[in-house]
């Protein structure tokens, strides 16, 4: 029996055959054999052909692509990998399918879905079938022409940088103006022309406007516009002529403030007018005197003729007056240093003295101009007076154009103290009040006044006694009255007439002796300016 009955074999024979039947290839089918492509396995011969044919790693076979001959295993192995006709897909999947392996690099420069880089360099990437496209209208790196200067470069530079300096491109006149757009290079001519364009004045009066009402403004309108004055003809810039000018032009008309049938007069002349006016109200020339009443310059004859004698019981009465205060004043002032003082005025100081009894005031009759002091920044100094009997000596000071912050535009007044014969019995520095007071010049009222007070603010120069020079810094007002105040003239009140203003300076209230008798003569004093 063959040794592989148990396998199927029914081969039987006798013993000295059964190598043969065994190693035979036409013997033994269940016998098993090596594989004869040396590939080591182990089979039954009945599946060798088979195996050698169809399984055998190391059969040989042809590539079915590139029709080489090798090892089954290596065809099918790491030639597969190799082959360069071995059918590809595309890896962008596009309607092509596979191509050879050889091909596909040729296939991939031409497929439209392969990623490509921009070719002018800007970076992108886009599938090629969109490159033509990006590099002809989208790319900003592509090289174009400047539709205004026709300049070429890259688009991100012509439509940026470029564009924003190229002089011939259009644009819009910032005004709107109906002009529309011009090249750039044109527009800062257009704009020295263009009537919406916003300007300052050519005067530099500060204002911006339109162009197009930039020449009636300054012509018209500026208030620093050039004119001249229609009265007295000088020229200046319009804000001063019609201002401060107008104010102080001597030429100015202004209307009779007694509405006579002269009607205006120019302000030079407006004094001498009011003297003649037949309608002006004036006091009766004997008011020093006594008389208190007013009435019109045409009445003014017809007053003195009818009040002859009783203007003479005035004269009469202030003679009797005069001789006895004269000699109540010699009784007081017994000071030898006083009297040298008011000696060579003694005659005035009568005067003024027969006055403060009426009046409670003393006048110091220094006349002048006051219209050539304030042109010429006048100080004028008045005479000199005492807060009381061997008091402090004083004198009051009128700057008639203004000083500090109210010179051009105020009437300043300042006290001064004054080296004294009395100032080593005195307190000091001076404490006080004092009023200083513009009178009004038609009637009793409407007295205009400010208060000058020497508190802890006067500053010892000025409060302190005096021992350099004269007189002290002077302490008062910059601001005393303005100018338009001091000139203005109503039916019932007028405080520059005549060329001459009055101011009054009184006592307040005072700390330097418990026992000062209000009523001395010389509390209160008047000058005329």
């Amino acid at each position: 029996m063959c040794t592989n009955k148990e396998r199927g074999c029914e081969w039987q024979g006798e013993l000295n055959d059964i190598n043969n039947h065994l190693g035979n290839s036409d013997g033994c089918q269940f016998e098993d054999v090596k594989c004869s492509n040396e590939c080591g396995k182990m089979l039954q011969r009945q599946y060798l052909t088979c195996h050698v044919e169809t399984e055998c790693p190391h059969r040989k076979v042809d590539c079915q692509y590139c029709h080489i001959t090798g090892e089954h295993q290596f065809i099918e192995g790491e030639h597969k990998e190799q082959c360069p006709k071995l059918p590809s897909p595309c890896p962008n999947k596009c309607e092509v399918g596979s191509v050879p392996r050889e091909d596909m690099e040729a296939h991939r420069k031409e497929c439209p879905f392969e990623m490509v880089k921009c070719s002018m360099k800007c970076g992108k990437m886009f599938q090629q079938q969109y490159l033509t496209n990006h590099i002809e209208t989208e790319c900003s790196c592509r090289k174009v022409d400047c539709h205004y200067c026709h300049i070429t470069g890259e688009h991100q530079f012509i439509e940026g940088g470029h564009k924003e300096q190229c002089p011939k491109l259009p644009i819009p006149c910032p005004n709107k103006c109906q002009v529309g757009n011009l090249p750039r290079e044109d527009m800062k001519k257009h704009r020295n022309e263009c009537l919406l364009e916003i300007e300052q004045c050519l005067n530099e009066c500060g204002i911006t406007l339109q162009h197009q009402y930039l020449f009636d403004h300054a012509k018209k309108e500026c208030p620093r516009r050039k004119v001249n004055c229609q009265y007295c003809h000088i020229t200046g810039e319009h804000q001063f002529i019609e201002g401060k000018h107008k104010e102080q032009c001597l030429k100015f008309p202004l209307p009779c403030p007694n509405r006579c049938e002269v009607g205006n007069v120019s302000c030079e002349d407006i004094e001498a007018h009011r003297k003649e006016c037949p309608f002006e109200v004036v006091q009766c020339k004997y008011h020093n005197i006594g008389c208190e009443d007013k009435m019109m310059n045409k009445d003014l004859a017809i007053h003195e003729n009818k009040n002859v004698h009783n203007h003479l019981a005035m004269m009469k009465k202030q003679l009797e007056a005069v001789q006895s205060r004269c000699a109540k004043l010699e009784a007081v002032i017994s000071s030898t240093i006083i009297h040298d003082i008011f000696s060579n005025n003694l005659t005035r100081w009568s005067f003024q003295l027969i006055m403060m009894e009426t009046s409670n005031s003393s006048l110091m009759p220094l006349t002048t101009k006051f219209p050539i002091l304030k042109r010429g920044s006048t100080r004028w100094y008045s005479d000199l007076f005492y807060t009381h009997e061997k008091g402090y000596k004083m004198c009051l000071a009128v700057y008639s154009a203004g000083f500090g912050k109210g010179k051009g535009t105020h009437l300043s007044v300042f006290l001064y103290l004054m080296k004294g014969p009395h100032d080593d019995e005195l307190t000091w520095p001076l404490r006080g009040k004092f009023e200083v007071k513009l009178l009004n010049q038609i009637s009793d009222c409407e007295h205009y006044s400010k208060t000058v007070t020497y508190d802890d603010r006067a500053p010892n120069d000025s409060a302190g006694r005096v021992t350099n020079g004269d007189r002290a810094t002077g302490w008062g007002c910059t601001w005393f009255i303005f100018n338009n105040d001091l000139h203005k003239i109503t039916p019932t009140c007028q405080y520059l007439k005549d060329e001459c203003i009055f101011l009054q300076v009184s006592e307040l209230y005072a700390f330097w002796n418990n026992n000062i008798q209000s009523s001395f003569s010389l509390y209160r004093t008047t000058f005329k300016v």
